[in-house]
């Protein structure tokens, strides 16, 4: 067990990073994230803004949409994160097939509703403590 394993077990809550470029997209997650009992620690818009956040926290878990502002792609973003070891979860209108299968716990299907959130952090959770991803609804699946 890590000690991020650890973490989450401790914290009902994940603390999320909130990769989309829509901005009242970005705030609606951020305001369910917060409903839900969750934290939302950052938002970034494309590949540099999410790096530049994540040199000022850790979270345990980020929320990528796959097309982003100036042209960036999500899955970019995907590939950076997963190599510092954050997990990330697709939150678009278009999943990616097997080329985000590697980078990615799953993906959760625009729009986005609350309660599909809600499955999709719990699912993440018990993913990232090594756990059985319980029954998703149809808007979420994991790889």
């Amino acid at each position: 067990m890590t000690d991020r394993d650890t973490e989450l077990n401790i914290r009902d809550g994940l603390e999320v990073l909130v990769v989309e470029d829509e901005a009242l997209v970005a705030m609606e997650i951020e305001f369910m994230l917060e409903e839900a009992g969750h934290e939302a620690i950052a938002s970034a818009d494309d590949l540099e803004s999410t790096l530049s956040a994540i040199e000022n926290c850790e979270p345990d878990l980020a929320l990528v949409d796959i097309q982003l502002a100036f042209g960036d792609s999500g899955l970019d973003v995907a590939k950076k994160l997963h190599e510092r070891g954050i997990p990330v979860l697709f939150a678009t209108g278009n999943c990616p097939g097997e080329q985000g299968r590697p980078l990615a716990l799953g993906c959760l299907h625009k729009p986005i509703v609350d309660r599909t959130l809600r499955a999709a952090l719990a699912a993440a959770k018990e993913k990232l403590a090594g756990r059985e991803v319980p029954p998703l609804p149809s808007s979420v699946h994991f790889y």
